[in-house]
């Protein structure tokens, strides 16, 4: 979808906003982003070739392999999605911390009790960045002073569409320099609103406020984006169940926790439902499978009484309560 022109624009803008945050030329840089079809690891290490940096790609392994693999390397940025982090951090409390100066997630969601705790395994910033496959890399990152992220505006025009009385509403954005798929107020879908005054960081342009929230039925987690057609292949196998079922996403400590839920026609037989339930999971959604055995994320599964969950005329199949 992307012209060569146009993955070096995203590493220019990428680099711009890593030199706002610190990094230089001289550091080490290292990256566990996955690159199956997105966008951020081949934009990282554009930004990171404009920066002149040393640049590590060690795409999502697991943390237990990057920590082992990765130490002799001495880094000084670590760059991921927060949930890996995450665990990576949970190991180096554990055995080390590295002395590094930077991390950097970005692709899903934090809670500031799981920055200050990461923050204080390494002794160094933890800064989000926003972004979308379709815009290319960057929407907008925070500044060392973590008040909101600094929109890319060399690159896109931004507006909030449907704002309530707070200034909630819709991101959408218009691409200025897209050459192969322009974007005309592309909707995002996510819910937040623009940040008024000036930044305390000293830099200019318009700033979002932290993401409340999706307004389609894609969730992002630790595990990937969640949506309800992923589940309907291991919930439609399970027998003894009705067609009501509910995957429920919540914290437990810092991690996301995700607990499956079923109506039983029979809850007697609770435990041989969670047994096929399990197997099935582990069958038909390996990759998730994966990645709560890296211990990304806790999971669990409840056998409830029929007519329990559909208190309404629909039935939400992805309830995320997680508070941000």
């Amino acid at each position: 979808y992307f012209s060569r022109n146009e993955i070096e624009d995203a590493g220019w803008a990428g680099a711009v906003g890593l030199w706002g945050v610190g990094v230089r030329p001289e550091d080490r840089v290292v990256s566990a982003f996955d690159y199956s079809l997105w966008v951020s690891g081949p934009v990282l290490q554009a930004s990171c070739k404009v920066l002149g940096c040393f640049h590590i790609e060690a795409s999502r392994m697991s943390p237990e392999d990057f920590y082992e693999r990765v130490a002799d390397y001495r880094v000084s940025v670590i760059v991921g999605d927060p949930s890996w982090l995450l665990r990576l951090s949970e190991i180096a409390e554990r055995k080390g911390a590295w002395p590094i100066k930077l991390l950097i997630g970005g692709g899903e969601n934090l809670t500031e009790e799981a920055r200050r705790y990461m923050e204080g395994v390494w002794k160094a910033d933890f800064i989000l960045s926003y972004g979308q496959t379709e815009a290319f890399g960057a929407i907008g990152m925070e500044s060392l002073a973590k008040e909101g992220y600094h929109l890319n505006e060399f690159h896109n025009f931004f507006e909030i569409i449907h704002p309530d009385e707070n200034g909630y509403g819709e991101l959408v954005y218009t691409t200025l320099n897209r050459r192969v798929m322009p974007l005309v107020r592309y909707r995002s879908g996510d819910s937040t609103r623009f940040l008024q005054g000036s930044s305390k960081s000293g830099m200019p342009g318009r700033r979002i406020e932290k993401l409340r929230g999706r307004l389609d039925a894609w969730t992002p987690t630790a595990v990937g984006n969640l949506t309800p057609w992923m589940f309907e292949a291991v919930f439609s196998k399970v027998p003894g169940i009705t067609q009501d079922w509910q995957v429920a996403v919540d914290k437990r400590g810092n991690k996301d926790f995700l607990e499956f839920r079923m109506e039983a026609v029979d809850v007697s037989e609770h435990s041989e439902i969670k047994e096929r339930f399990m197997e099935l999971f582990q069958n038909e959604l390996p990759d998730v499978w994966k990645l709560c055995q890296m211990q990304l994320c806790t999971m669990d599964t409840k056998v409830l009484l029929k007519g329990t969950l559909r208190t309404q005329r629909k039935l939400k199949r992805i309830q995320d309560d997680r508070k941000f």
